[in-house]
């Protein structure tokens, strides 16, 4: 059906009509996600990815003028002009658009329906943390200061847990049930609040924390020193120095959940069971952990690949051997 064309008795807008910008587009879905409920982490994630690009657009382009190739040439402005050339962060930013993109296309602001292209780059493994470097880290601090205890037990409920950061700075005293060996997590990623079981190790460190710290149950678990939310900088910031003090270069606060995943997965526990504990709302990113998994082909190796003659010796000399 052509654009002007009649369906349903309603007439489809012609380009020349539509006079939405792109701006506007982006406003009235940031409206529409905050009516409901999208937290404030997805908010401002979506503000800082789509700055890049309206940029690039200008405060006037309208809607009707994004194509595809439009945003083919966001892609070379992002790696020419702003410098970013890992694939994996410009995908972020792309990814972060498309839904408005999408929105726009729904509303019909956006007349071209597209897909948004990604960048391809290659895919590394993640490094993690080691045992020996996760016992340095994990060992009691002899200072016994407010901040020094609270970043001791934190990094315990990161590496016990594999809980998101911004998901452990919303946690509440009341949410620690040391009776039942769980944690309550209300403020969740995918709005679906969960229980994180907890090891007798974390219970241990969580009660020593809790007499210490002494707070009432609606107070945050890990607070600011003013005892209000903590800052995601002044969380990462903790860690920091905590893993400088104690020699480990790696101060990643994901990479503690993606080093609770790996030996979760290493240790052959069930990917359902896994996916509650995560917070995964499909097993799409858990698989990738599955997929990499290296002990199942390990296992199987020496059944596949050529054996070595014992009897010989791969590099037998042949010096003093007569001709």
């Amino acid at each position: 059906m052509r654009k002007g064309d009649i369906k349903g008795g309603q007439l489809f807008k012609q380009k020349s009509e539509i006079k939405k910008t792109y701006k506007e587009l982006y406003e009235e879905f940031m409206l529409s996600i905050k009516i409901k409920g999208r937290s404030e982490y997805t908010l401002r994630s979506y503000k800082h990815h789509n700055k890049y690009f309206m940029e690039f657009l200008g405060e006037d382009t309208l809607c009707c003028d994004i194509t595809e190739r439009t945003l083919e040439e966001y892609i070379l402005y992002i790696q020419e002009v702003k410098k970013l050339t890992n694939g994996i962060t410009i995908n972020s930013y792309l990814r972060n658009i498309s839904p408005i993109i999408k929105f726009g296309i729904k509303k019909r602001y956006i007349l071209d329906d597209f897909e948004i292209p990604v960048v391809k780059y290659q895919e590394t493994f993640k490094e993690i943390y080691t045992l020996e470097e996760l016992n340095r880290l994990l060992e009691k601090p002899k200072k016994r200061d407010f901040t020094s205890i609270r970043t001791w037990t934190i990094l315990w409920t990161l590496a016990s847990t594999g809980i998101r950061a911004r998901e452990l700075r919303e946690l509440r005293v009341k949410g620690v049930d040391l009776l039942n060996r769980s944690i309550t997590v209300n403020a969740t990623k995918n709005k679906k609040a969960r229980y994180l079981p907890i090891s007798n190790s974390l219970s241990e460190v969580l009660t020593e924390y809790l007499e210490f710290r002494r707070g009432d149950g609606d107070d945050y678990l890990f607070p600011s020193v003013y005892g209000e939310l903590m800052a995601q900088s002044t969380l990462q910031k903790c860690i920091k120095v905590y893993c400088d003090k104690k020699g480990v270069e790696k101060y990643s606060l994901h990479l503690f959940r993606h080093t609770f995943i790996t030996n979760a997965v290493n240790q052959n526990v069930s990917p359902l069971i896994l996916q509650k504990i995560t917070g995964h709302s499909t097993m799409k990113e858990l698989n990738r952990y599955y997929n990499a998994k290296t002990t199942d082909m390990v296992g199987i190796i020496d059944d596949i690949a050529p054996k070595v003659n014992k009897r010989e010796s791969i590099f037998k000399s042949t010096q003093g051997k007569k001709k």
